[in-house]
């Protein structure tokens, strides 16, 4: 059964290399390119955790912080593109947040780079 299975599958790729169908060809290419997209997004931002552990890693230290401030993170914490775009912005390339303290910015970029939220 196995040994059929893999004749068949060796005689269609052979047909298919010599014998190339455009169709076939277009619609290899499209599905090889959705499935990259879909696949990107984990891939390259290295997800392994939700965004929502940003606000549970926090937990404790949302004492100190402000309410507007609480609210600030939990709403960056709401979809990977804000959280990516709030890490792009005011951890990677470092500048001032109004409307985050300087040592609570600080502790929110350590917080996602220890659990690699992006």
């Amino acid at each position: 059964m196995f040994k059929n299975l893999i004749i068949i599958i060796v005689a269609i790729a052979v047909y298919l290399h010599f014998y190339p169908n455009e169709e076939f060809n277009e619609w290899l290419s499209t599905t090889k390119e959705e499935a990259q997209e879909s696949f990107a997004e984990i891939a390259d931002t290295k997800a392994k955790v939700a965004p929502s552990k940003l606000i549970s890693a926090l937990q404790q230290d949302f004492k100190k912080f402000s309410k507007n401030e609480v609210a600030y993170v939990k709403k960056v914490a709401q979809t990977r593109d804000s959280l990516k775009t709030f890490h792009k912005e005011y951890c990677v390339e470092p500048k001032d947040n109004p409307r985050l303290r300087r040592q609570y910015q600080l502790k929110v970029c350590a917080t996602i780079d220890q659990y690699r939220i992006l």
